[in-house]
């Protein structure tokens, strides 16, 4: 992948994005909150869906598509969402 194509693929705006640094996560492209608990955080970015589950989980800013969490991550995944059917 040359260097363009990481950049625009860094700033996709359809793609899911975590950052984590110690306590602090950020979740980039957020579209829909559909679980919180203490342990356990699942959004939807569009077609894709992002689970985080770790202990302590508070959401300290809430902005336009992005979520800020405090709390400790221990496993990241993400989903990709089924296609309908057509028929």
């Amino acid at each position: 992948m040359t260097v363009k194509e990481e950049l625009l693929f860094d700033f996709a705006t359809n793609l899911p994005r975590v950052l984590v640094s110690g306590k602090t996560t950020v979740l980039d492209n957020v579209k829909k909150l559909l679980l919180l608990t203490d342990d356990q955080i699942v959004v939807f970015n569009g077609h894709r869906y992002t689970s985080l589950t770790g202990q302590g989980f508070v959401i300290t800013k809430l902005q336009e598509e992005r979520m800020l969490v405090s709390g400790e991550v221990e496993e990241i995944r993400f989903f990709k969402a089924l296609q309908e059917d057509k028929g």
